[in-house]
């Protein structure tokens, strides 16, 4: 589902240990967890610049879903190892009936900054404060929209959801691309004149 570039930048002990606060903080199913990374991963880009774990998103009928994760947890339910990365969250999660996701252990929290730890936070609470339905909802933005737009007739997902569109959906959207769109950002530019 996932592209090769994705899978370069996908860190997964970030995504276990991002998955297991959802898991712990909410007690929630597959679906509702997977919306709430991507509504954390938005949260994040926002406030400091970046995505949380470097996954690639899809656009499926329900929403946005994490691609690389998502299929790290389809390996977790199938529990057949395939010898590479994400064969290691089958060591932290047990994947029950109803889609219904269920920790071995805690969360490694160290895989996660501050500033990721307090995004990943405020999407718990909203959650704890509003309930699934109105996260789902959240996560139905134009971003989402335009990649669900591009799936073929009958099909059950859009396209790739782009960062670029990401960006977009967010105040200071523009100094985001900008951002985004930077191959070496922080260094200074040399105009030769």
């Amino acid at each position: 589902m996932a592209t090769q570039k994705a899978l370069h930048n996908f860190d997964v002990p970030k995504a276990i240990a991002a998955i297991g606060m959802f898991v712990k903080g909410t007690g929630e199913t597959l679906y509702p967890i997977m919306k709430m990374m991507y509504l954390a991963d938005k949260r994040h880009l926002h406030e400091y610049g970046r995505f949380i774990v470097g996954d690639e998103y899809c656009a499926m009928k329900e929403g946005p879903v994490p691609s690389l994760s998502y299929d790290m947890l389809k390996r977790v339910k199938e529990g057949v190892v395939k010898g590479d990365a994400l064969d290691s969250a089958m060591l932290c999660f047990d994947y029950l009936a109803g889609h219904r996701i269920t920790l071995k252990h805690d969360p490694d929290l160290d895989e996660l900054s501050i500033s990721e730890q307090q995004c990943i936070q405020a999407i718990i609470d909203a959650y704890q404060n509003v309930g699934k339905w109105v996260v789902r909802d959240l996560s139905h933005d134009d971003a989402w929209r335009i990649a669900w737009g591009k799936k073929a007739a009958h099909a059950k997902r859009g396209g790739c959801i782009e960062p670029k569109e990401i960006a977009r959906t967010l105040d200071d959207g523009d100094m985001l691309l900008k951002h985004l769109m930077d191959s070496h950002p922080g260094e200074a530019k040399v105009r030769h004149g």
